[in-house]
């Protein structure tokens, strides 16, 4: 599906938040699927409106729905082969999302959170045209950074948040990587309450 064919929403448009927990109001979120569960830790601090937007989602009925859907590696990354990078991407994709959010582009430039292994980072199609869907970067990943060559407009990924715990789990769902990039069978992915 065409990104320019999908509305426009604004994140006041998702549905009612469940009760935040303390985990959430430590920025704190923990997933679980077959593989083992993982932990992210938002940056609030150096990214408030990235974050803002993922709290909500996390938080959200909608993301019940959510999956391990992409798995991004070194041989599967067309169209983009001369650029490519390893990450896992999880949440709603845009084809069930059926619309972009508008947030702010906090670019790393902005941010100073910079792609490293293991960091957590919003999925977009233009600048702050998001989906409810983020990933995970496998590997020290430069080119996603504000002046990378991953997206064509330069301006690079919003970083807003960092795995904590359950690099094994990552690892082994890494693993799972197909000859394309998004899977066959997604792997559904639920956040844990702590």
């Amino acid at each position: 599906m065409d990104a320019a064919a999908l509305p426009r929403r604004s994140i006041a448009d998702w549905g009612k938040a469940v009760e935040p927990n303390l985990a959430m109001l430590r920025d704190i979120y923990r997933f679980d699927c077959q593989y083992g569960e993982f932990t992210i830790q938002l940056n609030r601090e150096a990214a408030p409106e990235t974050c803002a937007y993922f709290t909500r989602v996390f938080s959200s009925p909608d993301f019940a729905r959510a999956n391990i859907f992409r798995i991004v590696t070194e041989t599967n990354s067309s169209p983009y082969a001369a650029v490519p990078i390893e990450v896992i991407q999880f949440g709603l994709d845009h084809i069930v999302s059926e619309s972009l959010d508008q947030i702010v582009h906090e670019t790393t430039e902005m941010t100073s959170l910079k792609h490293l292994k293991w960091t957590v980072s919003a999925a977009r199609f233009g600048k702050g045209e998001v989906y409810p869907s983020c990933f995970i970067c496998m590997r020290d990943e430069p080119e996603l950074d504000h002046g990378g060559q991953r997206n064509g407009d330069g301006a690079g990924f919003a970083a807003f948040g960092k795995v904590i715990s359950g690099f094994e789990t990552l690892q082994w769902i890494f693993a799972q990587a197909e000859a394309e990039d998004y899977l066959k069978d997604a792997i559904p992915v639920e956040i844990v309450e702590k």
